[in-house]
């Protein structure tokens, strides 16, 4: 067999090249109808149909080129037209000079145009999303050992307070520097659901709760169990923030249930927003 003319390969690689550009173009101008179609305006922010798209895209993946690259391509489109729709989009970052790895998520995450903001500690963070419905967060999710939680703020209701949205990383990225670091994504948007989700759930008691008493609670009032309960103590106050299956609306009737299921005399119970499971995470 005669070896493959190297300059016929070179030129049906530009032809792809070539159609690879059409059709990116044909997507900006989908996209520039769609957003002529809409008021004007808000955060042109779809979290859980862009979880659909990524996970789409990476279940039909194969071959040689790497599945990081394909999920760092689509992500640039993505937020790109995310730009194009919301020219005023920023995203807030906590980034400590200690941890950088928080920008390479958010990088990763929301690709190279859109402009970010750093910030040294989440309630920065916080107050800039507060300030403008056009900005996004990112803050460390939360841990046990935080000396400063961060996320009881979300359960007051207050008209700018936004909702978690997502979890970073969707996809690790072979080359990052937040190994074993993740994320919430805070938006003033209501969360969506993709198909596979986690809500957050705070509860404010002012005498701690068993993770056993908080199980019967949901499970009295029709709540699928949880897959995780962190409990911290602010001001002598218990917070708990339960993670558990799907999206759940701010005016489900099951989150005031919970409160008298729970025994809760003076507290309250909040949903802080939902997160579309990161394909890292699935089975």
């Amino acid at each position: 067999m005669d070896a493959p003319n190297l300059d016929n390969l070179r030129l049906e690689i530009d032809a792809i090249d070539g159609e690879l550009h059409d059709l990116i173009r044909r997507r900006a101008a989908l996209v520039g109808q769609i957003s002529a179609s809409k008021p004007p305006g808000g955060l042109a922010l779809r979290p859980g149909r862009e979880a659909q798209v990524m996970r789409q895209r990476l279940a039909a993946h194969d071959g040689g080129f790497p599945t990081p690259a394909v999920y760092r391509m689509w992500r640039e489109m993505v937020s790109s037209f995310t730009l194009m729709q919301t020219p005023g989009v920023k995203i807030a970052i906590c980034r400590p000079i200690d941890q950088p790895g928080y920008w390479d998520l958010a990088r990763d995450h929301f690709g190279c145009q859109i402009p970010f903001v750093a910030h040294d500690t989440p309630a920065q963070v916080l107050a800039a999303v507060r300030a403008s419905p056009t900005t996004l967060g990112v803050v460390p999710a939360p841990i046990e050992a935080d000396a400063k939680p961060w996320w009881p703020l979300l359960a007051s209701g207050e008209a700018t307070l936004p909702n978690v949205v997502g979890r970073l990383p969707f996809l690790a990225m072979p080359n990052s520097r937040a190994r074993g670091i993740s994320a919430f994504v805070l938006a003033r948007i209501e969360p969506e659901a993709s198909g596979d989700d986690r809500a957050l759930i705070a509860v404010e008691a002012q005498n701690g709760l068993s993770r056993d008493r908080i199980a019967g609670g949901l499970a009295k009032v029709g709540l699928p169990p949880f897959t995780s309960a962190l409990d911290q103590v602010v001001a002598g106050v218990h917070h708990y923030l339960v993670e558990l299956p799907g999206v759940i609306a701010d005016d489900d009737q099951r989150l005031r249930d919970l409160g008298a299921a729970l025994g809760l005399e003076s507290g309250r119970v909040a949903v802080l927003g939902a997160y579309a499971v990161p394909a890292d995470l699935r089975p």
